[in-house]
């Protein structure tokens, strides 16, 4: 196209950013644009006002670009993502194509670098903007792929967007400022470690279990079944709803793992291999989903654990020659006095639940016992980091039991339009 058919202020914005991108900004002047452009210098300052204005443009220009390139990428890996190597690929190619794009404007990033103490607060804002809104593209693609590859991430796709793109940004600088070989080798190795340090923190999803928390009401019922088969089975029932116990969890109690702090009831798990914690403190919530379950004094596990008492001392009457030590016995036993198994938990989830049904018909199992204080705990504003330690859960998994919580907080809104 002939530079009579571009329009003027059009015209202007492509020989700025030619001649900012060789000679770098500082070192090009308005006039040398102007002359450029084929324009008179007067018309340059009625469409940008002055220099910093005309910069403005370039940028957003500049941003415009980059937002197609991400776009183009996009479409061309997400339709065929379908594993954790191809989350691989798709890293690549953008980090890649990111950085042939910066790197194709060196003298314009060096000066914005250099010069960007220099600049009005609309400017900044604005190449602000702009990097937010081609993160969002990306944190789009990203999720696309996560989704497409089942897979999770510890973090949600916008930070994954902002801290990849942050790591692009700050390579290329170093490049085009400094002698990038004294920080590493060469392109290839960062471009390697940048996709190895997001690939190695996903998870499959199709590894975990769906997270299927259980009503309130039916919760409420379950402990009630419990509470008629025996004072043992009422104090399991409340450990699995007030604490999330696991079946692990329950057979490795002992005694004085119930401790009473602050009129607060903690438990003690032992180390596991499902935990991977030693000595994990878990607080008894003495309020399951709206219902109080007594004190920290006075509730199913103290009032099991009278009886507990008298039976062990009763028990250490009957053997003389019993080596048997308070400190170190079980919590729970089972009929024949023996600890309580695995099998035995499960056979007693079994009957207090055979009545309950999930919506898709399935039998409600025993793991949900533990989702539903997970989301509890989560829609009662436990920050995460304070549940992973008392839940024992890392970091990364701890994503579906935070979107299952903002599907029923969606569906709660939505229900509540109705009223």
């Amino acid at each position: 196209m002939s530079v009579s058919r571009i329009p003027t202020r059009q015209r202007i914005v492509n020989t700025a950013l030619e001649l900012f991108a060789s000679k770098g900004i500082t070192e090009t002047t308005t006039r040398q644009i102007a002359d450029f452009a084929q324009v008179n210098e007067v018309t340059l300052f009625r469409h940008f006002g002055n220099k910093h204005g005309l910069l403005l443009a370039v940028l957003q220009e500049c941003l415009q670009k980059y937002l197609v390139l991400a776009q183009v990428g996009e479409s061309l890996m997400v339709s065929d993502i379908s594993s954790q190597s191809d989350l691989r690929r798709f890293l690549k190619y953008y980090i890649q194509s990111s950085l042939r794009a910066l790197e194709s404007v060196p003298e314009l990033v060096r000066s914005l670098v250099g010069e960007a103490g220099q600049y009005p607060l609309e400017s900044r804002q604005a190449l602000a903007q702009g990097i937010n809104q081609v993160n969002q593209t990306i944190a789009t693609a990203i999720n696309d792929v996560l989704v497409n590859s089942r897979l999770q991430y510890s973090l949600p796709p916008i930070k994954l967007a902002n801290l990849l793109n942050t790591c692009i940004l700050g390579y290329a600088v170093i490049t085009l400022t400094s002698d990038v070989q004294a920080v590493w080798r060469d392109r290839d190795e960062f471009v390697s470690t940048l996709v190895d340090m997001f690939v190695q923190e996903v998870i499959p999803t199709t590894q975990a279990r769906p997270i299927i928390d259980i009503p309130a009401e039916t919760v409420r019922d379950i402990i009630l079944q419990a509470k008629k088969c025996s004072p043992r089975d009422y104090a399991i029932a409340y450990l699995l709803f007030g604490a999330g116990m696991t079946a692990q969890n329950l057979t490795n109690l002992r005694l004085q793992d119930y401790q009473i702090q602050a009129n607060h009831g903690l438990l003690r798990t032992q180390a596991s291999q499902e935990s991977n914690i030693n000595g994990r403190l878990v607080p008894l919530n003495q309020k399951i989903l709206g219902h109080r379950y007594g004190s920290a004094t006075s509730n199913p596990l103290s009032a099991y654990l009278k009886i507990r008492q008298k039976d062990l001392q009763k028990d250490l009457k009957d053997l003389k020659d019993a080596k048997a030590n308070h400190d170190t016995e079980s919590m729970f036993l089972s009929g024949d006095r023996q600890p309580l198994s695995l099998e035995e938990v499960e056979q007693l989830w079994e009957r207090w639940t055979q009545p309950y049904r999930n919506l898709d018909g399935s039998p409600l199992t025993l793991d949900q016992a533990r989702h539903t204080w997970c989301i509890e705990m989560l829609a009662r504003g436990m920050d995460v980091d304070s549940f992973c330690i008392i839940s024992g859960i890392k970091t990364k998994e701890l994503q579906a039991y935070q979107t299952r919580l903002n599907e029923k907080l969606a569906i709660d809104k939505a229900i509540a339009l109705d009223a």
